[in-house]
């Protein structure tokens, strides 16, 4: 049996962390977008297991954590990436999303979609590879997380919006890791997080989630100068844009000509639809 399932990127703009010792109510609050563009996942059974993304094998530890909590069988996860990894863009948490469907599809597991993105969830923040893109993930659209924890516990609504394109500029990656172990560093998030997410739920608009996380992204000190010189650009032009966190890339929303004036751009549209089957 073979099962492919997809999960979209998912590009948060602001979060507020919350570390937990039981992994599942760990995670993060805060507000990102999921994308048309995201991660394709195959499953199929193996002499033993290996993991692949975009034809290259390697070790990715928190698609093998889902792969332990579901079976003991060997498997080959074959992992299609279409968004910058590293940077922002939620791809270990799509990985883990998605080979979690996929397997349950070829294995017959018959578990619910909250219990695979439950499991994604917990390899993501037990690897510290993430905190909150598997809940985005699962649900799509513009998802706000007024409680932090896995799929299934947390607190979440979304911002009704349409399909705007969304194009992005990537420069390089920020280690997820480094800064939730950085305990200076997570004061200032939970600090300028908490903030945003209130001023975000006083006006629930895309247009103010663009505003509330670029003020998010000033205010925790990880704007590299070109991220900033891109933003500005873009809104020099007219269009919004912020920073994807945790990543050294800029997402905006219209001002696209401006943001290829910093390289190689890209753009999707948000996608209302969550992680499923394809």
């Amino acid at each position: 049996m073979i099962g492919r399932a997809f999960a979209p990127a998912h590009i948060s703009g602001f979060f507020v962390i919350d570390l937990k010792t039981d992994l599942r109510r760990a995670g993060s609050l805060g507000c990102g977008i999921c994308l048309r563009d995201g991660v394709t996942s195959t499953v199929s059974l193996a002499d033993q297991t290996r993991v692949r993304i975009n034809g290259e094998e390697i070790d990715a530890p928190t698609t093998l954590s889902v792969l332990k909590r579901l079976t003991h069988m060997p498997l080959s996860v074959e992992t299609i990436v279409s968004i910058p990894v590293g940077c922002g863009f939620g791809a270990s948490g799509a990985g883990a999303l998605s080979t979690a469907l996929a397997a349950n599809q070829a294995l017959g597991l018959k578990q619910t979609l909250n219990q695979l993105a439950d499991i994604a969830h917990v390899a993501e923040v037990e690897n510290r590879t993430g905190l909150g893109d598997v809940t985005g993930q699962t649900f799509g659209g513009v998802v706000v997380r007024k409680k932090a924890g896995s799929p299934s516990l947390a607190g979440i609504d979304r911002i009704p919006c349409g399909e705007p394109e969304i194009s992005w500029i990537a420069f390089g990656g920020i280690p997820t890791k480094s800064i939730i172990l950085d305990a200076s560093i997570r004061k200032r998030i939970n600090r300028a997080g908490k903030s945003a997410l209130k001023e975000l739920l006083r006006k629930p608009a895309l247009e103010n989630f663009m505003s509330v996380s670029k003020k998010f992204s000033l205010e925790i000190g990880l704007m590299g100068d070109k991220v900033r010189d891109a933003i500005e650009a873009v809104e020099s032009a007219g269009g919004l844009a912020s920073q994807a966190m945790l990543g050294e890339a800029v997402f905006a929303i219209g001002g696209e000509e401006a943001l290829q004036e910093f390289g190689e751009t890209k753009k999707s549209i948000i996608s209302h639809a969550g992680a499923h089957y394809i």
